[in-house]
């Protein structure tokens, strides 16, 4: 189910169930991760392109995430500048004990080109000190203090998230 919020940066595709159920699609074969597991095994390909690529490209993801082949999907409304990389991007998520039928999927689709991230790379890529956040606290101008503040904040926000490792990993709010 496409979920296209023009408030949020990103367009989705849940699962219906995620959507009107509350089914946790961030799980292996049925069983919902912890959070020690979301950070061992969870992550996404990543595509780039152009947003109408990854609209015609959602369209036929849409049934595919419906079937729970593909966990779920969510692709930028438009290019973000402060990360210099010239496309929008497309993430594609998936345990990584199921990323191979998922880059089968994919490329059955027409993707070609292919590159896996762990979320817990993506994560620290976010902290205090990681290249996403130091860019995106530059493009944002802030002062030393408002940027102490972000990243403090940020600091905050994975500890809590994270702190019991055998909690159900509940997503990230975006």
């Amino acid at each position: 189910m496409i979920v296209d919020r023009p408030e949020s940066h990103f367009i989705f595709i849940f699962p219906k169930e995620h959507v009107h159920q509350r089914y946790n699609y961030i799980n292996y074969r049925g069983k919902p991760l912890t959070n020690k597991e979301y950070l061992a095994h969870w992550g996404k390909w990543l595509v780039f392109g152009t947003k109408e690529e990854f609209d015609r490209l959602a369209q036929k993801m849409s049934p595919l995430v419906d079937s729970h082949d593909i966990p779920a999907v969510k692709y930028d409304r438009e290019m973000i500048p402060a990360f210099e990389l010239g496309e929008c991007v497309m993430c594609v998520y998936c345990d990584e004990r199921q990323r191979d039928e998922v880059w089968e999927i994919l490329n059955s689709l027409g993707v070609e080109d292919k590159a896996w991230v762990y979320e817990k790379e993506t994560m620290e890529r976010w902290l205090p000190g990681g290249h996403l956040l130091e860019k995106w606290i530059k493009s944002h101008n802030l002062t030393e203090e408002q940027a102490q503040s972000v990243r403090e904040g940020s600091k905050l926000r994975f500890k809590d998230m994270f702190g019991d490792e055998n909690a159900i990993f509940k997503g990230v709010a975006q």
